[in-house]
């Protein structure tokens, strides 16, 4: 590990530390993460090692135990679950990041509630309709499809569930590189 200058603070008191580790279906991968000792600023992201085509992955998400699956988001990976009209989009502050697919779904829950702090009234009852599908899916109550996109190929859905394809050029022409966005699109 070693000391650099945080970009919020602009001390010099950030601390990167970056590990390789095999993953299966992956290959080696390298885990980078920052944090600054002065004010809390956190940054991770993860890269494969290999030069890979643009992907997507798609799994029906039928069950509890679906729930379980393995889900390795780069910063260039798209979220999107067509049934609640979310897409969380990454951007120059984006994170990758490993988790499940309960994981996702607590991190739409909690960005959900925030939102109901400070929302419009008008948007209110739709946020709360929101929170009570991510809770069904999360009791595996209610199925849904999780959808990866990925135009440098390094995230993946790990599951003899999930489809895998190659982006077609329209897909990655439509992919956004902006900043992380948790959108409700209209349904």
């Amino acid at each position: 590990m070693e000391l650099a200058i945080c970009p919020v603070c602009k001390k010099q008191s950030l601390l990167l530390s970056m590990r390789t580790e095999e993953i299966p279906y992956f290959g080696k991968i390298i885990i980078l993460t920052t944090r600054c000792e002065n004010c809390k600023f956190k940054h991770a992201d993860v890269f494969t090692v290999e030069i890979k085509e643009p992907l997507s992955y798609k799994i029906r998400v039928e069950c509890e135990e679906d729930l379980n699956t393995k889900v390795i988001r780069s910063s260039s990976g798209t979220i999107i679950i067509p049934e609640l009209g979310i897409k969380i989009e990454p951007g120059t502050h984006a994170q990758g990041f490993i988790t499940n697919i309960e994981g996702i779904l607590e991190r739409i829950e909690k960005v959900l509630k925030f939102q109901l702090k400070t929302q419009k009234v008008k948007k209110l009852r739709k946020v709360k309709e929101l929170l009570a599908k991510v809770e069904k899916m999360r009791n595996g109550k209610l199925g849904f499809t999780l959808i990866l996109k990925d135009p440098f190929g390094n995230s993946g859905i790990i599951s003899k569930k999930a489809k895998k394809r190659r982006l077609s050029k329209r897909e990655l022409k439509n992919l956004k590189t902006g900043l992380i966005i948790l959108e409700m699109t209209k349904k």
